[in-house]
């Protein structure tokens, strides 16, 4: 399990959610953008519950590696969604450069 802090507070999760969290923060910070997302985590109680977070290209994430007797729980589905929204933010994008040069005004009898 890790504990994640941010903005001055923390939860236990588990290691593949904070991994992936971890992952996507950095992702949106390459693309300057921002995401909130609701986050499987545990209160210092060992009860369940969802931490809401606002993440983005100046969010300061930090893990700790945390003993538990908590079971982790299944998130594959969680982090697969994490994974595919990251994936989304790290593909190459077509880039059109409208400085080419390209134009329609010749006519056709230029061409010949």
């Amino acid at each position: 399990m890790m504990r994640v802090t941010y903005a001055g507070a923390s939860f236990l999760t588990s290691d593949d959610i904070a991994n992936g969290l971890f992952q996507f923060v950095a992702a949106l910070g390459d693309n300057n953008a921002a995401s909130s997302l609701e986050v499987p985590a545990f209160t210092d109680d060992g009860k369940a519950v969802m931490v809401r977070l606002v993440v983005g290209p100046a969010s300061e994430l930090v893990g700790v590696p945390e003993e538990s007797i908590l079971e982790e729980p299944n998130t594959v589905d969680f982090v697969s969604e994490l994974h595919k929204r990251t994936l989304a933010l790290s593909s190459p994008r077509p880039v059109v450069d409208t400085e080419a040069g390209f134009t329609t005004a010749y006519d056709w009898d230029d061409l010949q």
